[in-house]
């Protein structure tokens, strides 16, 4: 009696231990935006005309915006997927440069690091941010994909243009089964895959997910050729600058 309740127990933990067992794969997001938040953003120059038409022709390219991430046993990659329309130089998006809309995603799970490859006047930058490690775990469940997620916050703090502190809300939805604590752009470290974001001014959600065979290795490179800076550098760089915007437009 006791060996087979020695036997049931081995058998119970080995395949416990399989399905948890990190894997590698890729999985495509769709990123929504909030149209009306990114309008109030931007200058209002030209013609009404030419605002009605690049704003009109903004809006199309914003919905439904495809991106891939790529992970392995311990790193991420996560970059918009190339199209026609978000990429080329006539398209309004293109014109933009709104932080986290452009670029790519990097993420090492042993330096627990997140890069940020993008460009910022004219200069490519990789701006490193540290680990999310403040997730606020609930038992609230929803179906992503056909994976049973649970839901997690984390409270985002910042610093406005006037150095006063603010707090934003992201919003994650983990599958646990997926063992693998990768997600979109800069957001990771949860006891599962990320397969839904939302942080107030868009939402991520996942479409599409190929897991791959335990012994097929990605190739995921680090991003590289581009200025090192932290985060919290580059906030305060843009920050200054916009300052010193603001301050010419008065006189």
């Amino acid at each position: 009696m006791l060996k087979t309740f020695f036997l049931i127990f081995f058998l119970f933990v080995q395949c416990f231990s399989g399905v948890s067992q990190n894997i590698s794969g890729e999985v495509i997001y769709a990123k929504n935006s909030n149209f009306e938040d990114i309008k109030n953003r931007l200058d209002n120059t030209g013609s009404e005309a030419q605002e009605k038409a690049f704003l009109e022709k903004l809006n199309n390219e914003l919905k439904d915006t495809r991106y891939v991430l790529t992970f392995s046993e311990n790193e991420s990659h996560y970059a918009k997927i190339k199209s026609l329309s978000n990429d080329s130089d006539k398209s309004a998006f293109s014109k933009l440069n709104l932080g986290s809309f452009k670029g790519e995603f990097y993420f090492n799970l042993k330096s627990k690091v997140t890069i940020h490859k993008k460009e910022f006047l004219g200069k490519t930058m990789l701006v490193e941010s540290p680990l999310n490690q403040n997730w606020h775990l609930f038992k609230e469940k929803k179906n992503i994909l056909g994976y049973e997620c649970l839901k997690a916050h984390l409270k985002n703090q910042y610093e406005d243009i006037n150095n006063n502190s603010k707090e934003s809300l992201i919003i994650a939805w983990y599958a646990p089964e997926l063992n693998n604590p990768f997600g979109p752009e800069k957001y990771n470290s949860l006891p599962g895959l990320i397969l839904e974001l939302e942080d107030g001014n868009s939402k991520i959600v996942a479409k599409k997910l190929k897991l791959f065979d335990k012994g097929e290795k990605l190739n995921i490179k680090k991003p590289t050729g581009g200025q090192k800076i932290t985060e919290g550098e580059l906030e305060d760089k843009a920050r200054e600058m916009l300052l010193e915007k603001m301050k010419r437009a008065k006189h």
